[in-house]
């Protein structure tokens, strides 16, 4: 009987070396970078975009929210100031639940694998605590731009407070960049027309960004150096940065009417509380025979002033 090395498939080989290498060897793995194995890291975008603050221990940080004031002509007669107060309130942040991304890797398992899978894992629990992040604060910014009026700030938890300043969701057609565009105006409009503090950026569902930078006119767009990209260059939409992301809430493609397509918002409109940030470590456990690859955060998120977030959405 002639002999078939058990890397061939089906015994097809016959050991003759080294012609036939590719046939003996079939069934053998590859070796392989680690870096073949990772897959496309979506960029963590929403916590650079918003306020951050840290906590040692506690469950909970209370921001303090000022009203506005009023400035007036005064007339040069040595009149006594007349007594005026500020109107104040807190927004208060608690810690949510621990979350976790954890996997286990087996001592049989690492002794087999022909990559490094420790590595992989790894990664991808880091992967998937930097996509918790962005889809817990892009809800919040959600959830800041949904309160227009007193009655929405009630609903969202928010004290009572006459000086607050309250921006509309704005709508238009998002299924073309001419319409992104045109609604991005109303959005920048609205913002500006209520005196919204800091510097707002927009980020969009990918679909959007890209009819945006796709419309032939270019309407609106200027393209700026930055020494952090790959390219070099990135855009800006009316003199403010545009985003896009993948985590909006629905994951189909196209808008159906009332759907949110993206938003304008400042770091001012919502908070983050860490009292554990994103750590990740590897630890063997013996009584699985194993090693716990886990990765870990403890934070909480707020609405602090919703009138710096605008949601935009596919008109009806």
């Amino acid at each position: 009987m002639a002999y078939s090395p058990i890397g061939s498939n089906n015994s097809t080989g016959d050991g003759a070396l080294p012609t036939n290498k590719a046939v003996d060897r079939e069934l053998f793995q590859n070796k392989f970078s680690t870096d073949v194995l990772k897959y496309f890291m979506d960029t963590n975008i929403f916590k650079a975009l918003i306020t951050n603050k840290t906590i040692d221990s506690g469950k909970s940080e209370e921001f303090p929210v000022v009203g506005n004031n009023t400035a007036e002509n005064f007339a040069n007669d040595g009149e006594e100031l007349s007594v005026k107060s500020i109107r104040a309130t807190s927004r208060t942040i608690v810690i949510d639940e621990m979350v976790i991304a954890h996997s286990y890797i087996t001592d049989i398992d690492k002794a087999m694998v022909h990559y490094d899978s420790q590595s992989a894992q790894a990664e991808s629990n880091g992967r998937a605590m930097a996509k918790k992040v962005d889809i817990d604060a892009l809800a919040i910014v959600i959830a800041a731009g949904q309160v227009v009026d007193a009655a929405t700030a009630l609903t969202a938890g928010l004290k009572a407070f006459d000086d607050d300043v309250y921006t509309a969701e704005v709508s238009g057609d998002l299924s073309t960049g001419a319409g992104v565009f045109a609604a991005a105006v109303e959005a920048v409009s609205e913002y500006e027309g209520k005196d919204a503090v800091g510097e707002p950026v927009f980020v969009f569902k990918t679909k959007q960004y890209y009819s945006l930078l796709n419309n032939p006119a270019q309407t609106g767009l200027t393209w700026v150096h930055d020494a952090n990209t790959q390219s070099g260059k990135v855009p800006l939409l009316l003199g403010k940065k545009v985003m896009k992301s993948p985590h909006f809430a629905t994951g189909t493609a196209d808008l159906i009417a009332g759907q949110i397509g993206g938003v304008l918002f400042s770091k001012e409109a919502v908070g983050c509380l860490e009292l554990l940030s994103i750590s990740s470590r590897a630890d063997y456990v013996p009584e699985r025979v194993s090693t716990l690859l886990a990765s870990k955060m403890m934070v909480g998120y707020g609405i602090l002033n919703h009138a710096c977030a605008i949601n935009i959405k596919q008109s009806v």
